[in-house]
């Protein structure tokens, strides 16, 4: 086995996992990929194997490869990953955080406002699939955005290998019923204190800004799966 090739193949599965270009449930199938990476199946069924290893592949006997779909438990684990490193991320951003990016999260949060006044609008008093789509991009460009802030490149590292903001938001998308308008509402109102938090400079407030807003997410979607009775997203 060629390991650079194996590495090759499990770095270019590894990037389309990370980028949520390869969500939960999608099959990875060898010769597609193989064909994709410009490699033989026999490196991409060794990254395949690796990445199962890791956590982030399930094999399902008789039907091949899958993208792991998280569970109660590996969301809530996550969701304890993130509160550590973003809550420490948002307090490094509040001393270097740029006019550029301040203004960029501003925008993140004039979108998801429009988003918020159109599901209260509605009569389900929940988001339609378009709008959840719509809402998690903007919470993960918003979330990865602090990070970049924080100019902290090991914190941001730990947050990309464990897809500690890519596997809690893409989970989310499969029902809309987890984005309510209350939800929603509560999200702006959390996000504008956070900004005018970092734009003070006051390290102290946002990291509890950060903390109280991870937490109320781990709270309305691990609730949510217990009261459907599910254990996965």
């Amino acid at each position: 086995m060629d390991q650079s090739l194996a590495e090759r193949a499990y770095e270019y599965i590894r990037e389309k996992l990370a980028s949520g270009e390869f969500p939960p449930g999608k099959q990875l199938v060898n010769r597609t990929l193989a064909q994709a990476i410009g490699v033989s199946v026999i490196p991409v069924r060794e990254a395949i194997n690796r990445l199962s290893s890791e956590g982030l592949v399930d094999h399902v006997p008789g039907a091949g490869a899958y993208v792991r779909r998280a569970n109660r438990q590996d969301l809530n684990n996550l969701y304890v990953l993130r509160d550590a490193l973003e809550s420490c991320a948002a307090a490094e951003a509040a001393q270097y955080i740029t006019a550029d990016q301040l203004e960029e999260l501003e925008s993140i949060l004039d979108r998801a406002r429009q988003t918020s006044d159109q599901i209260t609008r509605q009569s389900k008093g929940h988001s339609s699939k378009r709008q959840l789509d719509r809402w998690m991009d903007d919470e993960q460009q918003f979330h990865e955005l602090l990070i970049e802030a924080s100019r902290n490149p090991l914190l941001a590292k730990v947050v990309n290998d464990n897809r500690a903001i890519g596997t809690v938001f893409e989970a989310q998308r499969n029902d809309p019923r987890l984005l309510t308008a209350e939800v929603a509402q509560q999200t702006c109102e959390s996000k504008a204190q956070l900004l005018q938090a970092l734009r003070d400079g006051d390290p102290k407030r946002a990291q509890q800004l950060m903390s109280d807003q991870i937490q109320r997410g781990r709270k309305t979607v691990i609730g949510f799966l217990s009261q459907q009775g599910r254990d996965r997203i």
